[in-house]
């Protein structure tokens, strides 16, 4: 039982402190410092006479020789990096020998001496162990026992006393504020996976489930389109065969045009969705796709800014639905005009597209999640999924998408960053020669 407790205590100091900050504090000039300096104050109080007489320290060697195997147990951890059983017992007694040395130091000195070296004590105990590890009952044991042991052999006066007691509560003190600190700093770290997991998992559930629906629906279509072959067939056929009266012969050409029309719709909405689901095949104009858009919309005037245009790799059709669904949202949000800024990027390799709305714009608690799957939505009966999928079509791009502060119509503003070639209009081109002609 006994052995299994200890084990426990072991394991928890392990975990007690961050492994990387303690080795890149034990390199070799921080360890000469950390345990030169205070022997060299020891000495020094011990054996320059006017000092010596102030300080009528009794035991500097022993306080020196303690701050010394100090110094050599920081140097084994570092040469074992803080790890394994000599690493871990290393960082558990350096800093045990280093507080027993200066405790030493105190109790063995003169009372106003003993007083100063008890508050030096009580700053080094919590300005770094203290802070590096976390409250542990090892840890407590190894820096708080070697103090009350050598205050029950020198029994120093109750100030140098009351000063080292002091000094070592408030090293547990700040011990278990780090150890809180830490366990919130990893509950944070945990819930940010989680958060990072369930996020991907909903990404993968959104498209497994648009996937299911795409196959669905084709099915649908598909079966639709056989029954509509069917229906055309038997009527072509009462028209052959049948001997009808100009009453039912106008009904029967009227049902005909009627299914054209309807194997015609069918048909779009096919290729319209193949076109949709297909890779980035292709090669589309953007200045000229987003005056084609603005040409057909009517819920918002589209302004374009930028002379250049831009070759973009990809599917149309996908940049077509993020500039719909983009004004529709600013449509929505009382917008009256959409500007959309044009903007060479990495030395014509990419353009950045700039959306820009005067409408009411995105309140700032809502940016951070505003593409993930199922966010919440402003709009009655929105799903949440618009600007997921947005994003999703972007990506297919090779491009990204993010929310800016504030447009510069005042309402909402998104980044479009796409891989585009540069390449000048004929109209562009012509003032640029003007231009450079005149110059």
């Amino acid at each position: 039982m006994a052995l299994r407790w200890l084990q426990k205590g072991w394991r928890a100091f392990q975990a007690s402190a961050e492994v990387e900050d303690l080795v890149a504090k034990s390199n070799p000039v921080l360890i000469i410092g950390s345990a030169g300096v205070p022997i060299a104050a020891i000495l020094a109080l011990a054996y320059i006479p006017p000092l010596a007489r102030l300080s009528q320290l009794s035991h500097a060697w022993e306080s020196a020789g303690l701050v010394a195997f100090g110094g050599a147990m920081t140097y084994l951890a570092h040469r074992q990096r803080c790890r394994g059983a000599l690493g871990t017992l290393a960082t558990l007694l350096d800093n045990a020998f280093y507080s027993a040395g200066v405790a030493l130091a105190a109790a063995s000195a003169s009372e106003t001496t003993g007083i100063a070296l008890a508050v030096i004590h009580g700053l080094m105990v919590v300005s770094f162990p203290a802070r590096d590890y976390a409250l542990t009952w090892l840890f407590a044991c190894a820096m708080a026992l070697p103090v009350l042991g050598i205050l029950l052999w020198m029994v120093p006066t109750l100030p140098v006393t009351l000063v080292l007691i002091a000094s070592l509560v408030m090293m547990l003190v700040v011990s278990q504020e780090t150890r809180v600190k830490r366990e919130d700093r990893e509950r944070q770290v945990r819930l940010e996976q989680a958060l990072g997991a369930a996020n991907k998992l909903a990404d993968e559930s959104v498209q497994a489930a648009l996937t299911t629906t795409l196959l669905t629906l084709g099915h649908f279509l598909h079966e639709l389109r056989n029954y509509q072959t069917a229906i055309a067939a038997n009527l072509e056929y009462v028209e052959a065969a049948g001997k009808l009266s100009l009453g039912p012969k106008d009904a029967l050409l009227e049902a005909q045009n009627a299914q054209r029309g309807q194997a015609e719709l069918l048909r779009r909405t096919i290729d319209e969705l193949r076109s949709r689901s297909s890779g980035g095949s292709g090669v589309f104009l953007l200045r000229e796709t987003i005056n084609e858009i603005a040409s057909i919309q009517r819920e918002a005037r589209v302004i374009v800014v930028g002379d250049d245009d831009y070759e973009v790799q990809g599917n149309a059709e996908h940049f077509r639905v993020v500039m719909l669904n983009l004004i529709r949202n600013a449509s929505q949000a009382g917008a009256q005009i959409v500007e959309c800024q044009l903007r060479n990027e990495a030395s014509g390799s990419a353009v950045r597209v700039t959306v820009s709305d005067d409408g009411s714009g995105i309140a700032e608690d809502r940016r951070e999640h505003l593409f993930d799957s199922f966010a919440l939505s402003e709009k009655p009966g929105g799903s949440g999924l618009g600007l997921y999928l947005i994003r999703r079509y972007v990506e297919l791009l090779g491009g990204t998408i993010k929310v800016a502060e504030r447009g510069s119509r005042g309402g909402a503003s998104f980044v479009l960053m796409l891989p585009a070639r540069l390449t000048m209009n004929e109209e562009s081109a012509v003032s640029g020669v003007t231009r450079a002609a005149s110059a």
